[in-house]
């Protein structure tokens, strides 16, 4: 099996920080919907913010187009190990 030609793909999970607010409104723009205010988790692939889960149960928003709905899952499940 020939791996030279495999991309790498790096997921990263982690807490919303001020300096998110920017790439929160665009995520939340795709879909239509608002940006999560309070604390929230997000997902990032190769260091681009691709999905946000409020800590307070809010609605999640994601990118479809690049594995959004699965970081969803994935963040749903760290915020129920950080309660």
């Amino acid at each position: 099996m020939d791996t030279n030609n495999t991309p790498v793909t790096r997921v990263t999970l982690r807490r919303a920080v001020a300096a998110d607010a920017i790439a929160l409104r665009r995520l939340a723009a795709i879909e239509s919907a608002a940006a999560p205010l309070g604390p929230a988790l997000v997902a990032e692939i190769d260091g681009r913010l691709r999905a946000a889960v409020p800590l307070d149960g809010g609605p999640a928003v994601a990118d479809p187009r690049h594995g959004g709905l699965d970081l969803v899952e994935l963040l749903r499940v760290r915020a129920l190990q950080l309660r």
